[in-house]
Parts: C-alpha cells; structure tokens; sequence
C-alpha cells in the first residue's frame, strides 16, 4: 500500500502519483485525459449559443456564456477523478490524498469527494502542474509527506 496518493490536475488532464515513503519519490500510477475541456465552449454543447452579427458594422460575437460551459466541464472531469479517487481509499491504496490542480479545479473535486475520502485529503495547492516532471511536482508537497 502506497502512504500517499497525489493528484495533479486541470479541467482536461489528471494525473495521480505514489509515495511508498514520507520523504521518497513520485511514481505515476494513472493519466485521465477529459478531452472535452479542450473544446470550445460551442462544440462542447449542441446546443450551445451561436454568434451573431452587429447590428452597425462589421463585428461578430458570442451569443452566451462559454467560460460557464467550461466549468460544468470541469465538473464533470472531477466527478469521473473523485470516482477513481474514492475507489482507491475503499480498496485501501492509500492513507492520505493530496491534490495540486489548478484553482478552479480544487474547489470541484472538493465538492465532487464523498466524505470519507475527502477526510484523507492532507493538503491542497491550487497550482496547474499536469506538465511538470515528477521531481518538479514532489517540491511543491511538504518534505514529509
């Protein structure tokens, strides 16, 4: 059983990472791709708001709001992370659950955690690091984790 689960995540991609000691390294054991978030805003809903034209001019913009498509999205993405999440602790593969995502995506997979798993969260960084090197990422957790 690993000590620590660490989730690294943004609205489109997640990663989850293992430590088998308080102060060891990051070993990758799973990447969830939400290739949806990638989309625009219009090809994520059929019926998302069109564009339409100005009335005077030449101009053209957005009927609606597609930052808030992207955040239903992203919800969506945390709901399918806390599902493996919650699998995880019911399977006893970890002891405590730390998340680095970015800021939005924090607060959604806190309300997408059941109570119990998200009990074992130990800490939270609202930072997007899905790119970075394990090395990279094992800086941002506390010495021991």
């Amino acid at each position: 059983m690993a000590l620590a689960w660490i989730l690294v995540a943004n609205q489109s991609q997640a990663r989850i990472f293992e430590a088998q000691k308080r102060a060891g390294q990051l070993r990758e054991i799973e990447d969830l791709f939400h290739p949806e978030s990638r989309l625009p805003g219009r090809e994520q809903e059929s019926d998302a708001p069109g564009r339409s034209f100005d009335s005077h001019g030449q101009g053209r913009h957005a009927l609606g709001n597609f930052s808030e498509i992207h955040r239903r999205s992203g919800d969506k993405f945390a709901k399918q992370i806390a599902k493996k999440l919650e699998r995880g602790r019911q399977e006893g593969r970890y002891e405590k659950l730390y998340i680095v995502a970015e800021p939005y995506m924090v607060g959604s997979l806190r309300n997408a955690l059941k109570i119990p798993t998200r009990a074992t969260v130990a800490g939270e960084t609202g930072k997007n690091l899905v790119d970075f090197q394990p090395e990279k990422i094992r800086a941002q957790l506390p010495i021991w984790l």
